[in-house]
């Protein structure tokens, strides 16, 4: 990975600033609220947003200064989010629940039952997706209403991406591909115990047990898996790499697409659980931890 001589300065300046394993990204911890279970990232209008797992709000930072600067209140065992239409939309495990969260106000405007454990969120082709792992489910919302209007059977239903004009979604027995012009699911990827998912610019990747596949979405198949020591959690591409939790370690796998194999892996807190790309950088929030590690390529 690259460590261009301004840029390590620059973060060093900030005063929270470390080094990742081996010293090949710099790295800023913004310290959160003990016990609150950090999960997952979003940016949206001037900030980005965290999600607390452990406590029922979101939190807003100020990417400029690293620092939190406001909360707003979401339902119980937050997690997965997306941001779109001015809002962003966070999946509620505990409550069954997607809250629409005002990114101009920063206030709750809404609270759409969609049904048992919700596991993820995005928004993607003018609408809020969500799965929901209890009930079996992908979910469209119509942010016009705030009502669901489409669900799509999916057992066990755990992470969904848009990407490639299509919305990707993955269950027990595999990964479902559907046309968001029309609901219709258009293809279906056989693998099992599909987890988790990320898209780059010519692939979707998928966590499994043993680690992440690789899904070509010109053929709908499954064309390269990587094994990672598990358990994995939600990965994301950033810098044209696959960024994959071990939630464990304590550390993120890092995966090149170019060859389909582990090129490093970089230490960040305390169970990973998500990362996510904002502007060229990894954001991951340590979830059994205190703080949320941002992390330059």
């Amino acid at each position: 990975m690259r460590r261009p001589a301004v840029l390590l300065a620059i973060v060093l300046a900030l005063g929270t600033a470390t080094a990742a394993a081996g010293g090949t990204a710099p790295v800023v911890k913004i310290p959160v609220p003990a016990a609150a279970q950090p999960c997952a990232a979003a940016a949206a209008g001037r900030f980005v947003w965290i999600s607390m797992f452990g406590a029922p709000y979101l939190l807003r930072i100020d990417p400029r200064r690293n620092v939190v600067t406001g909360r707003s209140r979401v339902g119980n065992g937050a997690c997965g989010l997306g941001a779109g239409a001015g809002s962003l939309w966070v999946e509620d495990t505990s409550s069954g629940t997607v809250s629409r969260v005002s990114v101009r106000s920063g206030r709750r405007t809404a609270a759409i039952g969609v049904g048992a454990a919700p596991y993820d969120a995005t928004f993607a082709y003018g609408a809020p997706w969500a799965t929901v792992h209890g009930g079996g489910q992908l979910v469209r919302i119509d942010p016009a209403t705030n009502r669901v209007v489409a669900r799509l059977p999916l057992d066990q239903a755990t992470g969904v991406v848009g990407a490639f004009e299509s919305v990707w979604a993955t269950g027990s027995d595999g990964v479902i591909r559907v046309d968001p012009a029309t609901n219709a699911v258009v293809a279906r990827i056989s693998l099992p115990m599909a987890g988790w998912t990320a898209a780059g610019k010519d692939a979707v990747w998928v966590t499994t047990p043993t680690g992440v596949s690789r899904i070509d979405p010109a053929t709908n198949t499954v064309t390269a898996s990587v094994a990672i020591p598990g358990p994995v959690g939600d990965p994301a591409v950033v810098a044209g790499k696959v960024w994959v939790p071990r939630i464990r370690a304590g550390r993120v796998a890092i995966v090149d697409p170019a060859a389909n194999v582990v090129v490093e892996t970089v230490k960040v807190g305390t169970g990973p659980f998500v990362v996510t790309e904002i502007g060229g950088e990894a954001w991951v929030p340590s979830w059994r931890g205190r703080d949320v590690w941002r992390v330059r390529p």
